[in-house]
């Protein structure tokens, strides 16, 4: 049974409808982009936020 949910809004997903990129479903090729420019702005994001380390010494 094919049952996944889109991304962006959450909704249902039909296997003959279904867009997957980047491993994941949406409902439609507006959704896809979406996810790739929350991606990109998520990595911009990180990429200027200081490091923190992440060693205990």
């Amino acid at each position: 049974m094919f049952e996944k949910h889109c991304q962006i809004c959450g909704m249902d997903v039909k296997k003959e409808s279904a867009i997957k990129r980047f491993g994941k479903y949406f409902c439609n090729e507006q959704h896809a982009e979406d996810f790739l420019q929350m991606k990109k702005e998520e990595e911009e994001r990180r990429a200027k936020e200081p490091s923190r380390g992440g060693g205990c010494c």
